[in-house]
């Protein structure tokens, strides 16, 4: 296609969120009205019958023959057929993540893959009380054959939808209703638990900052040790084929590389007066009413008693203590005054990204923290005081009783079940489901992009979000009771 004019003009919205995808297949730029060729949506469309009673040279643009489920306007389309003036159609073929040109054996091989990605939801998804600032994603990753998702608030309107349309439930874990399983059982439906992935956002959570990968699990729950979940099911059984592992080796080291982790919040540690000859240990806190502290660690089980059993195994070390960033931010439970963590440990490093810290220690001690899984995928040393899904496998020193899984794996066979077969990804920008190197590429691009604060969070934006915290968290609480679900706080962190 060779065409003409030097400008393009649009006729409607569907062209203007289209805009990338046009200029990068016709050469042309979009520009003021004025002389020029106009491109409208579709030959039959309403703007076309107009530029042509006008006499203006036309583009018309239509949806290609290759489309993938989540494609929109929006967001993307997979190819796009286009008429030139001169009656010329061609197709163009656009990567649906990126919106770069790409050719048609590529287009074909990604929309396949987000076919896939779609069927695998062939019974309609039925959430139970989903947050709405989650919904966007959730809707996502729910989306299939049968329909999008439908959310319910209670366990029994849960079951009244699933039944209707043969669906499946699915509820956050941690804010379940306490009779929903028992309920799903009685109606011979299926249930499974939902929470976030270990590659999550910029922003902490707690400060209602979109999730781009979740957990799905149809046993259990990866940091609830009580039952199996369906990743430590994976971890123990499943064959990890020399390709499966290389990609795993790769994905842990690109992570490595662009400096990334769960929640990518926090300052650069800079310049630090640590000693030099001491063996540096980083304690990292968690919240306390976490389930992985509540149910995974059995005899250490606050912030405190982390850091005494710390400096006991540890005495000549230097520790590191870091609060929890959500603790930090007054948003949960788990705070030590300073004079009682200082009285154990050496430094209380608040505000700094985990990822300078671990660059800067030897060891890490911790109850379940995911820091500890950060650590290992670094190379460093861990001792585990509870019992995290990474314990167990002979890769960390674990302290705790029953920890031991029964099977030893490599570094990369626990990376391929953790970060590659287990969790879903979510593209933020094309929210279209995603392969987890896709994600890493956009998280680090946010991540460079936004403003170095010690919690992502400017000084009034954080002290608009701990307010609304204190205020309306008990109004949640009180909900959510009168909805059935047990107290208790977040899953792992």
């Amino acid at each position: 296609m060779n065409p003409a004019p030097t400008a393009l003009f649009s006729t409607g919205p569907t062209i203007t969120r289209l805009r990338a995808e046009i200029e990068a297949a016709t050469g042309c730029a979009f520009g003021p009205f004025g002389r020029g060729a106009a491109v409208a949506w579709q030959p039959a469309s309403m703007a076309a019958g107009l530029s042509r009673l006008l006499g203006r040279p036309l583009f018309t643009v239509e949806p290609g023959p290759l489309r993938s489920p989540y494609d929109r306007p929006e967001t993307g389309l997979a190819s796009l057929r286009i008429r030139h003036p001169d009656a010329t159609v061609a197709v163009h073929y656009f990567d649906p993540w990126t919106r770069r040109p790409i050719d048609a054996e590529a287009c074909t091989e990604r929309v396949d893959w987000l076919r896939a990605r779609f069927a695998e939801n062939h019974r309609r998804v039925v959430y139970v009380g989903m947050s709405r600032w989650k919904r966007p994603a959730l809707d996502v990753f729910g989306m299939g054959p049968q329909g999008p998702p439908i959310h319910t608030m209670t366990a029994e309107d849960a079951v009244a939808e699933a039944k209707r349309c043969g669906g499946r439930i699915q509820a956050w874990a941690t804010r379940a209703p306490a009779s929903l399983e028992a309920a799903c059982a009685a109606a011979g439906l299926p249930l499974a638990r939902v929470e976030d992935g270990f590659l999550r956002s910029v922003g902490l959570g707690a400060s209602l900052r979109m999730g781009a990968s979740i957990v799905v699990d149809d046993a259990g729950i990866y940091y609830d040790p009580r039952r199996e979940s369906r990743l430590s099911l994976l971890l123990k059984s499943a064959d990890f084929p020399a390709a499966l592992t290389d990609r795993a080796r790769r994905l842990r080291e690109e992570i490595v590389a662009r400096r990334l982790s769960k929640y990518n919040v926090g300052l650069d540690a800079g310049t630090r007066d640590w000693p030099a000859g001491r063996r540096v240990v980083l304690v990292p806190g968690q919240v306390e009413d976490d389930a992985s502290v509540q149910f995974g660690s059995p005899t250490v089980r606050s912030n405190r008693a982390l850091l005494e059993a710390a400096r006991a195994r540890n005495p000549d070390a230097f520790l590191l203590y870091k609060p929890h960033p959500d603790v930090e931010a007054g948003f949960r439970p788990g705070a030590i005054p300073e004079a009682e963590a200082l009285a154990l440990a050496d430094r209380i490093v608040s505000g700094i990204s985990i990822v300078d810290l671990l660059d800067r220690v030897q060891h890490v001690e911790t109850m379940t923290s995911l820091t500890g899984f950060e650590a290992l995928i670094r190379g460093l040393t861990v001792a585990t005081h509870g019992r995290p899904f990474y314990a167990g496998w002979g890769l960390s020193e674990d302290l705790a009783p029953g920890a031991d899984r029964g099977r030893r794996l490599a570094l990369d066979e626990l990376v391929a079940g953790t970060l590659i077969l287990y969790p879903r990804y979510l593209d933020p920008v094309a929210m279209k489901p995603c392969e987890p190197e896709q994600l890493l590429a956009r998280l680090s691009a946010e991540r460079d992009a936004a403003p170095r604060s010690a919690l992502h969070q400017g000084g009034l934006s954080l002290a608009l979000m701990q307010a609304r915290y204190r205020l309306l968290n008990p109004i949640v609480r009180r909900l959510r009771a009168r909805r059935g679900v047990r107290p208790g706080g977040a899953g792992q962190d």
